[in-house]
Parts: structure tokens; C-alpha cells; sequence
């Protein structure tokens, strides 16, 4: 019984953070295709607020995690292992990389007076580093939801995690490439 119970907070856990990195992305996304500064502003608020919620969605499937892995699995799986590593540094470099990108475009949009975009905001939005973090967070979630569903070996299991973080890559280029910056009045009328 307490197996079962411990199991739905890990599941539950497991559901708010990959919740929290999709509505994320659909934020970062957002923000990239925002016609004025208030979107901005609405869009950074969530994000901020979403990278957040990260800490306690990892907190609610460690605690669990190692109880099911003492209790049933064991620390000789490999699939495990890697999800877990996966899973800290994915919770790590989120505050210290995304968010703190994400309070400085919130600050930015906040300070600006102009509805019209400007390009200095905008670059703060279309930060490369930002998007290849978030991107390849968002993949190597998707990448931990298929070791949990194959439980591959350990070779199996990196390969996984470094197909998911190169995807992760790609896909944040792609998605600035596809995407002009936003042109402010000012630098529209020098053309």
C-alpha cells in the first residue's frame, strides 16, 4: 500500500514538472512571437513563475524516487540512474541559467514605456543561451518519459539522453531561425 502511494506522488510529481517545462516552452515560444511589450510581460510573469514550480516538482519525485528504487528497483538500473542524474542537473541549471534570463526580459518589458517592441528587448527575448537551455530541457523530459516507458541499458539510456539534448539544440535554432527579431520604429525607418 504505501509502495502504491508513494508511486502516485512520484507520478504526480513526475505530471507537474513535465506540465510546467511544456507551458515553459509555450511561453518562450509566445514571447517570441509577441506583437507588443505587454504580452511580453504577461508571457515572462508565467515563465517566471513556472521555473519556479521546478524545485518542488523535483523535490516531489527524488523523495519518492529513492524510496521506490530502495523499496523495489535498486540502484543497479541503469535507466534509473540516468533519469535521476537527468533530473538534478535539469533542476539545477533551470534557476541558474533560465531563470534569471527570464526575471531580466520580465525587468526589461516592465521598464519599457513604448507598446511598440524594441530591439534590445527582443535580443534579451531571442537569447541564444535561454533557448538552447529551455530547449534541451524540454527534450532530455521527453527523453527521461522514454526510459521510463523502454528502460533501455546504460548505453542505451546515454545514447537517449544525448540524441534528446542535440534535438533539444536543433529545435532552438530552428525555432530562432524561423522567427525574424522584431524591428523598432526607429531602426525600421534607417532601412
Amino acid at each position: 500500500m504505501l509502495y502504491n502511494v508513494v508511486l502516485f506522488v512520484h507520478i504526480f510529481g513526475a505530471v507537474v514538472m513535465f506540465m510546467a517545462i511544456g507551458i515553459l516552452f509555450t511561453a518562450m515560444i509566445s514571447m517570441l512571437h509577441a506583437k507588443g511589450r505587454e504580452q511580453i510581460v504577461q508571457w515572462s510573469s508565467l515563465a517566471v513563475k513556472l521555473d519556479g514550480l521546478m524545485p518542488l516538482s523535483t523535490l516531489l519525485i527524488l523523495v519518492p524516487a529513492v524510496y521506490l528504487v530502495f523499496a523495489g528497483w535498486g540502484w543497479g538500473i541503469a535507466w534509473i540512474n540516468v533519469s535521476l542524474a537527468i533530473l538534478v542537473a535539469n533542476s539545477i541549471v533551470g534557476p541558474i541559467v533560465n531563470l534569471r534570463r527570464l526575471k531580466v526580459i520580465l525587468q526589461a518589458a516592465n521598464s519599457e514605456t513604448d507598446s511598440v517592441l524594441s530591439t534590445a528587448l527582443m535580443g534579451k527575448v531571442r537569447d541564444r543561451v535561454l533557448w538552447s537551455s529551455v530547449s534541451i530541457m524540454t527534450m532530455l523530459t521527453v527523453g527521461i518519459l522514454f526510459l521510463m516507458a523502454v528502460k533501455l541499458p546504460l548505453l542505451g539510456s546515454l545514447v537517449t539522453m544525448v540524441i534528446a539534448a542535440a534535438a533539444g539544440l536543433v529545435l532552438a535554432n530552428v525555432l530562432l531561425a524561423r522567427t525574424k527579431p522584431a524591428t523598432s520604429p526607429d531602426t525600421a525607418a534607417i532601412k
